[in-house]
């Protein structure tokens, strides 16, 4: 069975079917003086509710870190949204009905009204929005909490593969990895919030496999294949066999990238590519450097900001700045300024909700427009600045006027600092995101501003195919392969030479190993990714030759076609 490859790994194991059924809520009408212990059993279901997401929030960040984390944590903004909690109370009140009834029909509303926004990231949220009304009624069908947690119905005891229609983030936060080999859904896409907490977790997944369940059987022996979408039902010995094989030599494969973790990332004719680790939070500093990157080719700030009151202030950055620089000592720390915007949850900056956010006020122009946001983070980089070897990228940048008023306002950081008496760095290189096909195009006139670029090619890719990445709708256009995404890359590595700067890549396209004969042939001069990535592309770059890869990338950006390029890349021509 084919479905869409969701998180990599091979898993061979009985299967384990979870058939969630509907919530039996029986509706009831209510005497007067009822409506106010109702509201409070209603208050009652949140509470518990807010207790379960906070152990849930608290072991996503333990476990997998504050990416996953974060999704728990806007779990719990829902609980305080006042468009759902008084909407749910003041129906009780007029119309006199069980909390579970009223509930059941909020929340259905509510997620269909994002389902139908034209804003994918929101349109997303809606399966968030079901998964906390499916907790409170839980909980209000069971006031002690027991079994309150939406995945309560997952197979417990042997190691098994699992299937299910479906898996909200909260079910798969709460997998027991020790039992769960992989699992398999009919419904969702790779860029589902379920499919991030696989990830995270490492489990090997599938989603998107229509009719898994009447075509499935319980106990039936499954091979998984996480990597290329696939589901084996019932194998016969001898797929079973060449499976186990494969199994074994993935494991191989990883001790032996492991053996790679001081050696360069250097092709067998002699060029050497920086390989980077993506960070979200200080947490990540120590797991990442196990993976031997050379720095961080991306820090994202903007975990200082989400699902908080208050802005942080300047000691609070600069302690979180200067925790990563410390860890990576001489190794290069690219820290990014804050790119966020109107498809975030920040209750602390007020930004209002936007037609799209994705092309509004967001990132380098808040930034510029919120001096004293901008200030104080400069500010907090430049301390941290003394403590290692920090550079800063300015994210979302479309015109020359945007750079030059950001590096006067860090030049102006400084001067305050000094003047002050305050240690702070003596330098910092800056550099910027290249991810607007604006930037790209102007990318030899953004070069004379600058030190360094870093292709962002998550936005560079939605912005120029026109094609969001989360909406699963046009994830068939959003392709990195694309011939105009190629030449992009091309265009802008060859500016920055031209201009006698560096260009690195910090999107996931830099981690996937297909594309490192593109990356490595057009001349990056730097790949960041995820940590457990870096080994993975090292090996594959000290597999290759660069005079071959240059050969490649040339023959690539004459394709008509992504699938073509793929073709070429992989030698398949």
């Amino acid at each position: 069975m084919r479905g869409t490859a969701a998180s990599p790994g091979i898993a061979i194991g009985p299967a384990a079917i979870l058939r969630k059924g509907q919530l039996k809520i029986e509706e009831r009408r209510l005497d007067e003086a009822a409506v106010g212990t109702e509201i409070e059993r209603f208050r009652a279901a949140v509470e518990v509710s807010r207790r379960q997401l906070e152990e849930v929030t608290a072991r996503a960040e333990r476990e997998t870190g504050p990416e996953t984390a974060a999704i728990f944590r806007a779990h719990l903004l829902f609980l305080d949204d006042p468009e759902i909690v008084d909407a749910i109370e003041e129906r009780i009140r007029s119309g006199r009905r069980n909390a579970e009834a009223i509930v059941a029909e909020v929340i259905a509303e509510q997620a269909m009204a994002l389902a139908a926004l034209d804003d994918a990231y929101l349109a997303a949220r809606a399966a968030d929005v079901r998964d906390v009304g499916d907790r409170i009624i839980r909980n209000l069908l069971n006031p002690e909490g027991v079994g309150g947690a939406v995945g309560s119905g997952e197979p417990s005891g042997r190691r098994h593969v699992l299937f299910a229609h479906d898996l909200a983030p909260s079910d798969t936060a709460q997998l027991d990895r020790r039992s769960v080999l992989a699992f398999v859904t009919e419904a969702g896409g790779p860029t589902s919030h379920t499919a991030i907490m696989a990830r995270a977790l490492g489990i090997p997944a599938v989603v998107g496999v229509g009719d898994l369940l009447t075509s499935g059987h319980e106990g039936e022996t499954v091979i998984v294949d996480g990597g290329q979408g696939t589901v084996i039902l019932s194998p016969d010995q001898t797929v079973l066999m060449e499976y186990e094989r494969r199994a074994d030599e993935v494991a191989a494969r990883r001790r032996e990238r492991e053996r790679l973790k001081d050696l360069p990332a250097e092709t067998i004719d002699g060029r050497r590519v920086e390989l980077a680790a993506n960070l979200g939070h200080p947490r990540e500093a120590g797991p990442a450097l196990e993976h031997g990157p050379d720095g961080v080719g991306l820090y994202r700030t903007e975990f200082l900001f989400l699902d908080r009151s208050t802005l942080p202030g300047e000691d609070e950055q600069y302690e979180a700045y200067r925790a990563v620089a410390e860890a990576f000592g001489k190794r290069p720390v690219i820290i990014r300024t804050l790119d966020i915007g109107g498809d975030k949850e920040v209750p602390a900056l007020g930004l209002e909700r936007e037609t799209n956010p994705f092309l509004g006020w967001r990132a380098l122009r808040i930034s510029l427009q919120r001096r004293d946001l901008f200030r104080t983070q400069l500010r907090a980089l430049w301390r941290a600045a003394a403590h290692g070897n920090i550079l800063v990228m300015f994210p979302m940048v479309a015109t020359v006027d945007e750079v030059r008023q950001a590096k006067a306002a860090l030049a102006e950081a400084r001067a305050e600092l000094v003047a002050e008496g305050k240690p702070c760095g003596v330098r910092i290189p800056v550099g910027i995101m290249v991810e607007t096909p604006a930037a790209a195009v102007a990318a030899d006139i953004l070069a004379r501003e600058v030190e360094f670029f870093s292709l962002g090619t998550n936005d560079l890719i939605q912005y120029t195919l026109a094609a969001d990445r989360v909406n699963e709708k046009v994830a068939y256009l959003y392709d990195p392969f694309h011939p105009a995404v190629l030449r992009l890359i091309a265009r802008t590595v060859e500016a920055a030479h031209s201009a006698g700067i560096w260009c690195g890549m910090c999107g996931e396209m830099a981690g996937l190993v297909e594309a490192v004969p593109f990356l490595v042939g057009v001349g990056l001069d730097e790949l960041s990714m995820n940590a457990p990535s870096v080994p993975v592309v090292k090996e594959a770059i000290r597999a290759m030759s660069a005079a071959k890869a240059a050969e490649l990338a040339r023959r690539a950006l004459d394709a008509e076609s992504g699938a073509r390029a793929r073709e070429i890349l992989a030698g398949r021509e």
